[in-house]
């Protein structure tokens, strides 16, 4: 029994090594993609793209409040 659960165990090990590595790629993307304003002309900003802002805002603030307890998402 003992012998499954460490199978497993590396196994799990393993996945998550690769979804972090995953993550680590996608993080790279959103930071070149932010860098780059979105892939949007300065200039010609509108309400529209503040609102597009706002979207990955929320997004990603749920998501470090979740990795780091805060807000809604604290005990």
């Amino acid at each position: 029994m003992a012998r499954n659960t460490q199978a497993s165990n590396e196994k799990a090990l393993e996945r998550f090594v690769g979804q972090i590595g995953e993550i680590n790629g996608l993080l790279e993307e959103l930071k070149t993609f932010f860098d780059d304003h979105m892939g949007y002309d300065p200039d010609s900003i509108n309400w529209g793209h503040v609102g597009t802002a706002s979207y990955f805002l929320e997004k990603l603030t749920e998501m470090t409040d979740f990795a780091f307890k805060r807000g809604e998402c604290a005990e």
